[in-house]
């Protein structure tokens, strides 16, 4: 497979030397499966072929004694000589190839959690299967539980955490008021309140404690959500172009989002299988609201979606519609994806957006229908919101409605 990068008899034999030998060719294969540039693959096989002679000069010549030290010591050396540009990522490359070939062994992770590594293990299972959350739902529910058990080490060290009492919540919690302000606060507390329930529901604690842990105020509906106008969401969607694979992808993502109010994670994880193309429909499973959603599939939204999975999408044998076209190739695995693609066309197409991501355009689809007269509920279904109150501060942005009521200004004409 090296033959693929390179055609000099030289250079081939001189990668295929030292302790590497044996492996550099499978390497070369996976760096080509994953659509890696020719001149990027070439890069990362450059720097194993020199680590591999490397390893064969201090000793080194089975590739099972091929440690992160050795890798080190190597990186140090090409600082010494000014060549260092590039290296960590490639020997990153050729240590995340051994271990997969098991090789070498993995590298054993430090119990970052410490002693309460399991009863966090517990809590992240107790949040998937009894509360049916999300994973970044859960993350954030982990870390305010960390952050309470952290302050709990380092205020009183190794107290069994079943004598923790309300005065111990008090204190944590005014600490984290001078902290945070705003949402941070209602975070914290909402965090707080759900780790409490859960280590009275696991009879680690015997005490209500919830009860202890304060109210953020904060006015209902006191802020209006960040949105674009509908001419200036057009205009985003019409910039793109659709001329090259990822352009066909980053159109099909935006109207999805603009179009029908799918989150981030609803774009990330849908299949082909979730649209009935017959019908005209987009199914989409369990998502953050914990219930099956069921939107129509308007023809400009689902052309481009047909379009992407038929001259777009490279065959990849995941299920997922939308991928990554860059190497390494694969599913579309955190919100930030989305985030990005979205940014950059707001950048591209010149757009002064206030925020950036899914829930803009999601807020401006919102927007768009309360200023058409569509009923709340409807919104509400649409945009897959449990209660109605989630979806009321768009009446705040009901410019017809709101115009009805207004007071005449105080001396101005009748």
């Amino acid at each position: 497979m090296l033959e693929y990068f390179f055609e000099s008899r030289t250079r081939l034999r001189q990668l295929r030397s030292g302790p590497l030998s044996g492996h550099i060719d499978d390497l070369a294969a996976e760096l080509r499966a994953r659509s890696y540039a020719r001149t990027t693959a070439r890069h990362i096989l450059c720097f194993a072929g020199e680590f591999s002679r490397f390893a064969r000069l201090v000793g080194v010549d089975d590739a099972r004694r091929i440690d992160e030290a050795l890798v080190e010591r190597f990186l140090e050396r090409l600082a010494s000589e000014g060549a260092f540009r590039g290296a960590p990522n490639a020997m990153r490359h050729v240590l995340e190839h051994l271990r997969c070939r098991g090789v070498i062994a993995e590298v054993a992770e430090a119990p970052s959690e410490g002693p309460f590594a399991p009863l966090l293990a517990r809590y992240d299972g107790h949040l998937h299967k009894v509360r049916g959350l999300a994973p970044l739902t859960r993350e954030g529910y982990l870390r305010g539980a960390r952050l309470l058990l952290n302050w709990l080490r380092e205020h009183h060290g190794d107290r069994p955490l079943g004598k923790l009492s309300g005065p111990d919540v008090l204190e944590f919690m005014t600490d984290q008021f001078n902290r945070y302000a705003g949402k941070s606060r209602q975070h914290v507390c909402s965090q707080t309140r759900i780790f409490l329930r859960f280590l009275r529901w696991e009879g680690v604690i015997q005490a209500d404690l919830v009860r202890v842990v304060p109210k953020a105020r904060r006015w209902r509906l006191d802020s209006i959500p960040k949105h674009l106008p509908w001419k200036q969401v057009r205009s985003l969607v019409d910039s793109i172009d659709t001329t090259h694979p990822e352009g066909m992808r980053d159109k099909a993502i935006l109207l999805l989002i603009a179009g029908l109010g799918l989150r981030s994670q609803e774009v990330r994880t849908l299949e082909p299988g979730h649209i009935d193309w017959r019908r005209g429909e987009v199914r989409l499973p369990r998502t953050k609201s914990r219930r099956e959603r069921v939107l129509p599939l308007p023809q400009d939204i689902g052309a481009a979606v047909a379009d992407y999975l038929l001259h777009g999408r490279p065959p990849l044998d995941i299920p997922c519609v939308f991928v990554r076209h860059r190497a390494p190739q694969g599913p579309l695995k955190t919100s930030g994806s989305v985030v990005g693609i979205i940014r950059r066309h707001l950048e591209r197409a010149g757009i002064d957006a206030p925020s950036c991501g899914a829930r803009l355009l999601r807020h401006s689809l919102a927007t768009r229908m309360v200023n058409a007269g569509v009923p709340i509920k409807e919104i509400a279904d649409v945009l897959g919101h449990v209660s109605i109150d989630t979806t009321a501060i768009y009446t705040k942005v009901d410019v017809r409605s709101l115009a009805g009521v207004a007071l005449p200004f105080p001396g101005g004409e009748s």
